[in-house]
């Protein structure tokens, strides 16, 4: 079972009922259970060695040792409390103090049940942000036509340690040339599917390069310029990066660089694959959009099947049906400080001939005017599951 570990504060035992200890074990064990995690108290050199440090307010005058401890960890500050023995009035006097200061805190109080459901969000939260400082992004060829969607690699460093490495696309195409790729679950029912055995193979060996270029370089994302290849190599990338991203290494195409971002974002926060879609038409009178791909993770729908990439006419894309369900729209800036996340509802998966090859038509529960007068440019990721909050509690910490 999962652990974790707080640091305990409480007055001065001359001042306190003897029973704050016992009594504010017990809460926790009702905390983790309700999380299913082990909460438990440490010395401060665990504590703060993880993700999400936490400090257990048990009694009234613990704010002095507060004071003491709270500089070997970084904001937010996070306070658990108890309904009884002036826990939750220390820790509000601690909240003064961080306000004072600057600093960002925030006092975790109530039911054990309502304490572990935000203990959740931002565990979850502080795990994305410990997993994206260390990640790299490569990225293959540049954006191309995409005007809007080139990434800023300094301003990403900076705010969040994610680390965007150039490429040029002839190096991948050269590693395609060798050959090969991993026999694994995906790679099996793809080719089951009995398509064209000729463009089967040239599309997952697009897919074999680009996983040993990510094993090579040490990669945990990337994009790549799909159009060129269609001249290069006369295949695309579609089911090759429909393949990475089921595996939860988020791939981006048309070399957009903040879709990358974007998806390397969602899916720390989620665990989910991302689908990175055109926004292809809208009615806003109905506060619906369509999204259509050719990228789209083969994790992600209840049934597929192949067919060509929709501008071209050739290579393996992807055409689904997936059931009616929340989904989540989403999309950020390399300064990671604007962004967008929606909750949506899956209303069908269609299968237009005028469109990208895999189709969402979505109902927006704040509507199109977002997408209408300040979009952070083109394509927008999408994830099954409603995760407004996991994604707005990150941003506001990021801000």
């Amino acid at each position: 079972m999962e652990e974790l570990k707080v640091k305990f504060l409480m007055g001065p035992a001359e001042c306190n009922d003897k029973e704050v200890p016992s009594y504010g074990q017990a809460f926790l064990e009702k905390v983790g259970e309700a999380l299913g995690m082990k909460i438990s108290c440490a010395e401060m050199d665990e504590v703060k060695n993880q993700p999400l440090p936490v400090y257990f307010i048990a009694s009234g005058g613990a704010e002095r040792g507060f004071e003491e401890f709270h500089v070997q960890t970084a904001e937010p500050y996070i306070l658990l409390t108890v309904p009884a023995y002036n826990s939750l009035a220390a820790s509000m006097e601690i909240m003064g103090y961080l306000q004072e200061h600057g600093k960002k805190g925030e006092i975790l109080h109530g039911s054990p049940e309502t304490i572990a459901k935000r203990l959740e969000v931002l565990l979850r939260v502080a795990r994305a942000k410990e997993k994206l400082s260390h990640m790299r992004l490569g990225c293959f060829g540049n954006p191309g036509g995409l005007i809007a969607s080139d990434a800023d690699f300094d301003a990403l460093k900076a705010a969040s340690g994610m680390e965007l490495v150039k490429f040029e696309l002839d190096e991948l195409v050269e590693e395609y040339k060798k050959g090969g790729y991993p026999e694994n679950g995906y790679t099996e029912d793809l080719k089951s599917k009995g398509y064209t055995p000729e463009e089967m193979e040239k599309a997952l060996n697009v897919y074999g390069a680009l996983k040993r270029l990510i094993g090579k370089y040490n990669l945990h994302a990337v994009t790549v310029k799909c159009f060129d290849l269609l001249d290069m190599i006369h295949t695309t990338g579609c089911l090759a990066l429909a393949i990475l991203n089921a595996e939860g290494i988020p791939a981006a195409c048309e070399g957009d660089q903040k879709s990358l971002v974007s998806m390397a974002v969602l899916n720390a926060l989620t665990g989910e694959s991302g689908f990175m879609a055109n926004p292809s038409c809208m009615d806003p009178e109905k506060s619906e959009i369509i999204y259509a791909h050719c990228t789209l993770p083969i994790d992600m729908p209840d049934s597929y099947s192949l067919t060509t990439h929709f501008e071209s006419g050739i290579g393996v894309a992807v055409t689904c049906d997936i059931e009616p369900q929340p989904m989540t729209i989403f999309k950020c800036d390399d300064t990671l400080k604007r962004y967008y996340a929606g909750r949506a509802k899956l209303l069908e998966t269609m299968h237009r001939k005028d469109l990208c090859r895999a189709q969402m038509r979505l109902y927006l529960e704040d509507g199109t005017e977002y997408f209408s007068s300040r979009p952070i440019s083109n394509h927008h990721i999408i994830c099954k599951g409603d995760w407004k909050e996991v994604i707005d509690e990150y941003f506001s910490q990021m801000s």
